[in-house]
């Protein structure tokens, strides 16, 4: 039988990953799954530098984890703008 690990939305919150290991390290699980929405959090939209810790999180966990899937979730929009704008 397969085992997923869901990690809901994010919104900014990059512990998100640190507290995933944790949970991860209990138990094994063939697939890893993110929900999505890695960007836009109340009233920070315009804090770069935590969108900058958020993707180095991702980025981070994602070299870690081969069997890892990301959703775009419906936030996706933001983060075109911001790189554009």
């Amino acid at each position: 039988m397969s085992k997923v690990f869901v990690i809901p939305d994010v919104h900014l919150k990059p512990w998100i990953f640190d507290k995933a290991e944790e949970l991860l390290s209990q138990n094994e699980y063939n697939k890893i799954v993110c929900l999505g929405d890695l960007v836009d959090d109340w009233d920070q939209e315009k804090n770069l530098g935590l969108y900058g810790e958020t993707f180095d999180a991702v980025e981070e966990f994602i070299e870690r984890h081969p069997n890892f899937l990301l959703c775009y979730g419906n936030h996706r929009s933001l983060s075109r703008q911001l790189s554009v704008n």
